[in-house]
């Protein structure tokens, strides 16, 4: 925490996903401005809202042939049209210098005047969140969602050095079962 500005804590399911530009150090610089117009103090996180790309999407549509089946996250691109409610179930940004503890989804005490939290517009990033089904709290609303579903390609724009570069990891630990293609 004494080595960098922010701090995300992610699941393995997730991903903050920047929509203009291809890193978080961008997304924020990004972000910045706009939070410092409103409120001149730097707040002590900025949360991502959440949107579901769910398994049984992607059958709509079958696999796409050019991406490797087990790239799971480039092979669905179908998510839910609608965005969880604005600061439920969202993911963040934290300050070091302000945030002490944290929730999994939010800081749970802060230094200085408090835990402040900034929105991220969902048009400067999204908080991709690849499951089966929604959790158990949004199972009503998890049936509206799969009624509007819509393409979301973001996460192509990453997928040529994706899937060269976990090919090439993969083959070199064996997992193609394949000695004479392996990399050395």
């Amino acid at each position: 925490m004494y080595k960098y500005k922010y701090i995300i804590l992610l699941d393995i399911d997730e991903v903050i996903m920047p929509l203009d530009g291809t890193t978080w150090k961008g997304l924020m610089e990004k972000v910045l401005p706009k939070a410092l117009k409103i409120n001149k103090e730097e707040r002590a996180s900025y949360n991502v809202r959440n949107v579901y790309f769910l398994d049984d999407l992607i059958h709509n549509h079958g696999w796409f042939k050019e991406i490797p089946r087990y790239m799971h996250m480039l092979q669905h691109v179908y998510r839910t049209k609608n965005f969880t409610k604005p600061g439920q179930y969202v993911k963040c940004f934290h300050n070091t210098d302000k945030v002490l503890t944290l929730h999994n989804h939010f800081p749970l005490s802060c230094l200085g005047s408090g835990c402040t939290s900034y929105p991220i517009e969902t048009g400067d990033a999204q908080l991709h969140h690849y499951r089966a089904d929604c959790v158990k709290t949004l199972k009503k609303s998890c049936e509206e969602f799969r009624k509007t579903s819509v393409m979301d390609t973001a996460v192509w724009r990453f997928k040529e050095p994706l899937v060269n570069r976990v090919t090439k990891t993969l083959r070199v630990l064996g997992f193609f079962g394949d000695a004479q293609n392996s990399v050395k």
